[in-house]
């Protein structure tokens, strides 16, 4: 690759894709990342939604709440989508809830 990758903040050590980045969906096409697009080329996933954004209607609310409740705790959907798990810890459970709600109430 001869582009600059575009990282968020190279001086931090943060490798994290900045929108334009032109590693998003370059990597392997026969592979997938977890949003379901083309790999990207790089250790971290850049993920096209707003983490917790479960509705993706572009605002943190109650109906994002809702969702991880009833899709991810309750198990009323087979598949539970990866911006429900907002601890990033692998697992969907009410502290994920309690963490959108405190950032819904922008509370710290």
């Amino acid at each position: 690759m001869y582009q600059n990758p575009l990282f968020e903040n190279l001086n931090d050590l943060d490798f994290t894709l900045s929108d334009n980045s032109p590693c998003i969906d370059s990597g392997d096409p026969s592979d997938s990342d977890p949003d379901n697009t083309i790999r990207d080329i790089g250790a971290v996933i850049f993920y096209s939604y707003e983490l917790g954004d479960c509705s993706q209607d572009s605002n943190l609310n109650v109906l994002d709440v809702i969702f991880i409740i009833n899709n991810c705790i309750f198990n009323t959907e087979e598949i539970c989508t990866t911006c429900s798990d907002i601890d990033q810890n692998d697992t969907i459970n009410v502290l994920d809830v309690i963490t959108l709600i405190n950032i819904i109430l922008q509370i710290n």
